[in-house]
């Protein structure tokens, strides 16, 4: 989907309802695309959530909007084994993996910044926390290509303005 602005799945939206009540946050960041901004609202009902354009998923320009499959048939290189897109490969007309770590970066620079004992939650999309986890240096690029992040499963991560790379 990219940036596509896509209805969440009902299902999803039931799933992330069922953490209502059970996430500890400070401060609420959101991609303001739907699916993470319904998302959100399921998760922390009635709290206030920042929108954060940073946080959209990858654009993947000529390829947005069009299934996996179809693309994989014309270019079966950019997919991953399990169906994720190489992060380090740049869609054609897309958002390169530079200016998504870049502005990934952005947003957990700003969250190292906030006193220590502030709890930061983030709704985004599989792309955007893929590249968080390179960047806190939890796993490389090529082990993030291969991973799929779980829809609606909590992760505790300390985000160290030290611990990001550059």
């Amino acid at each position: 989907m990219g940036q596509l602005d896509a209805e969440p799945d009902p299902a999803g939206l039931e799933q992330a309802a069922s953490l209502a009540g059970t996430i500890d946050a400070d401060v609420i960041l959101c991609s303001p695309l739907r699916r993470a901004s319904l998302t959100a609202a399921a998760i922390f009902p009635g709290r206030e959530v920042t929108y954060d354009d940073r946080l959209m998923e990858r654009h993947l320009g000529d390829w947005q909007g069009r299934g996996k499959a179809e693309v994989r048939v014309e270019q079966p290189a950019v997919y991953t084994e399990i169906g994720t897109l190489e992060l380090s490969i740049t869609p054609p007309g897309g958002e390169s993996w530079a200016a998504l770590q870049a502005r990934v970066r952005a947003v957990l620079d700003e969250i190292a910044s906030l006193p220590a004992e502030c709890q930061v939650a983030l709704v985004a999309h599989n792309g955007v926390l893929r590249t968080a986890r390179v960047l806190l240096g939890q796993v490389d690029v090529t082990r993030a290509s291969r991973m799929a992040e779980p829809f609606a499963r909590p992760d505790l991560v300390v985000v160290d303005a030290a611990a990001i790379a550059r």
